[in-house]
């Protein structure tokens, strides 16, 4: 009887460490794909537009206009080049070697990686017979050519640099009530796009060219009846969204040859943001709320998917189910690996439906950023 006992007893020991072993394994077969990473900036508010290297993402924090850096391997968040009132950093931009930074006082200065303080100023600002260099935080973001030869800070107008040769020699500038986006071309030709206003600047123009005067200076002005909410260029053509359209035109221009290629459906719906890559585009609509807009191709044949919010893998301890995101960014961007940005303010997420590449260290998380 003892002897039976015993068997039964080692069998069922048997049984419960081989349930033991499966419930240890199940969740490593049961793995979710990270698609989402939400990261609250915590006292950090993030300023358009970004500037990406090969190896981080670079953001301006508005509050005390340092620079914030994100590692696209890791993850890991840091406070790379700090702030100042005196030399306050209003725009960024990378050419794929280099970091450059507007600084106030200071000028056009590419980063050495060691401080702001020791990188050289390739182009002060403190000569107050310039133009458009009068206005200290008039630069809000940088722009590189294809060819990385031209870069263009622009904000409250605009300036051309030539970089041929390792030299920063500016030969164009356009003066403006604010330019939202900049796109020089290899031919140093310029497109400059406002609110309402697309301005294409032929490398042939004039070294200055004035506002809202489209013969003087050679440029030609496309205006819009709707705020222009969105603008990229991608195979030659430059693509702007406005309204509830998305039109395209060849570039250069010779002539504006606008094809709509894109509306929404309903008069009531209005293009927030938009953004496209090689693969795949993104918008964020209104219609008396939100709601988004995903294309798996970039040529418009296909029908988007339709969707009010964004289901993350992330689960709400509280609610017992994954979070759902659904709220107007500042600005859309596709990384260098395909991963969308999506930020506004002290809000950052990054989503790829197909699987977050990198950040390793926030896939499938909900972090706070916390400052050193």
């Amino acid at each position: 009887m003892k002897r039976i006992c015993s068997i039964i007893l080692l069998a069922l020991a048997v049984m419960l460490t081989a349930n033991a072993q499966q419930r240890k394994a199940s969740p490593a077969t049961k793995a979710t794909l990270a698609t989402f990473a939400i990261v609250n900036m915590g006292e950090a508010s993030l300023e358009k537009p970004l500037a990406e290297g090969p190896d981080d993402l670079y953001f301006i924090d508005q509050l005390d206009r340092s620079v914030i850096s994100i590692d696209k391997k890791t993850g890991t968040i840091k406070r790379c080049i700090p702030g100042g009132r005196d030399k306050m950093i209003t725009a960024i931009g990378h050419d794929g070697k280099n970091l450059y930074m507007m600084v106030t006082n200071v000028g056009l200065v590419r980063y050495d990686g060691q401080s702001r303080d020791t990188s050289p100023c390739l182009f002060p600002t403190s000569d107050y017979n310039k133009g458009l260099i009068n206005h200290q935080r008039a630069f809000a973001g940088i722009a590189f050519s294809p060819n990385k030869r031209w870069l263009v800070a622009y904000g409250s107008g605009a300036i051309l640099f030539d970089m041929d040769g390792g030299q920063c020699k500016p030969v164009r500038e356009y003066t403006s009530n604010g330019i939202n986006w900049a796109f020089p071309q290899d031919d140093g030709s310029m497109i400059a796009v406002t609110g309402s206003e697309i301005v294409a600047i032929p490398n042939t123009a004039a070294e200055t060219i004035k506002t809202y005067h489209e013969a003087d200076g050679g440029a030609k002005i496309y205006k819009v009846k709707r705020d222009i909410t969105s603008a990229a260029v991608k195979d030659g053509m430059l693509y702007a969204t406005w309204s509830r359209f998305v039109a395209r035109t060849p570039l250069p221009w010779d002539d504006v040859k606008w094809e709509m290629v894109y509306q929404l459906e309903s008069e009531d719906n209005r293009f927030r943001n938009f953004v496209m890559n090689n693969e795949r585009m993104f918008a964020e609509c209104d219609e008396y709320g939100q709601y988004y807009c995903e294309w798996s191709s970039t040529d418009f044949t296909k029908a988007p998917k339709v969707t009010a919010s964004l289901t993350t893998s992330i689960m709400n301890p509280l609610l017992k189910r994954p979070f759902e995101q659904q709220r107007n960014s500042d600005m859309l961007y596709f990384d260098q690996q395909g991963n969308l940005i999506m930020y506004c303010y002290d809000k950052l997420d990054i989503y790829n439906p197909k699987g977050i590449k990198g950040y390793t260290s926030l896939q499938n998380k909900r972090t706070r950023y916390k400052a050193e």
